[in-house]
């Protein structure tokens, strides 16, 4: 009766400006969904548990100037509110925090899923000179004798400040603020980058960007989301629950 928990950061950059080239390759055409490998070697999407009562996010804003931190906590929350609808699970507001998100400590965060405006020297995830932000996923894994699985326990989006200053504050096709925070929302909601610029999670925000989600993104929030069915979650498998 093992239990594995992976400490597995799934770090997907949104960039600005320059694209990947070749990189684009790999990647889904309208929607690529997070996977997880099982002890077994097979592989299943990585998803949050929609039966859990809620999905708990706060806020960091220390990296945002103080007078323009209601305005964005204002936009973080319409973006969640989005997520929400489309995935049909409960997101719960749990307020502001202090904490950063690194690379190693992301099972001790305070929140399901923490959305911070930090300066990026005070993590240690990788992003480029033209980053505006990056999120993704941690998932814990199990197997023994009532089977095998997997559930994704936190998530985060990480936007930069810089880079967030030189875009246009709301939501609204292309180089929006809003359109950043709904990418990395997503990320840390399972999806990964497409091929498609006509899709929110093309990995460069262009003024072709759509407005908010268009059809792939639906389609992929709507795998990740309620409509995917529950997960069985062991006992044995010891996640804080927020909610």
């Amino acid at each position: 009766m093992a239990l594995l928990l992976l400490s597995l950061v799934m770090v997907t950059p949104m960039l600005a400006w320059n694209l990947g080239g070749s990189e684009k390759t790999a990647l889904g055409l309208n929607y690529t969904l997070r996977s997880a490998q099982l002890a077994s070697g097979k592989f299943t999407t990585a998803r949050w548990n929609p039966c859990q009562s809620a999905i708990v996010w706060r806020v960091n804003l220390s990296g945002w100037p103080a007078a323009k931190q209601p305005a964005m906590l204002k936009q973080i929350q319409t973006a969640v509110a989005k997520v929400a609808k489309v995935t049909g699970m409960t997101y719960k507001y749990g307020g502001t925090t202090t904490f950063t998100p690194r690379q190693e400590n992301l099972v001790s965060s305070p929140a399901d899923i923490i959305v911070a405006v930090i300066n990026p020297k005070t993590t240690n995830f990788s992003f480029s000179e033209n980053s505006l932000g990056y999120g993704g996923v941690l998932w814990a894994t199990w197997y023994g004798g009532d089977g095998e699985g997997a559930a994704v326990v936190r998530g985060y989006a990480v936007l930069i400040p810089a880079g967030m200053n030189k875009l246009k504050a709301g939501f609204g096709g292309g180089n929006t603020q809003g359109n950043v925070i709904l990418h990395e929302l997503a990320h840390a909601a399972g999806l990964d980058h497409v091929r498609s610029n006509k899709q929110q999670m093309y990995p460069d925000l262009t003024a072709k960007s759509p407005n908010g989600y268009a059809s792939g993104d639906l389609q992929g929030l709507n795998l990740v989301g309620k409509k995917a069915g529950c997960i069985t979650v062991p006992s044995r498998v010891n996640i804080t629950d927020y909610s």
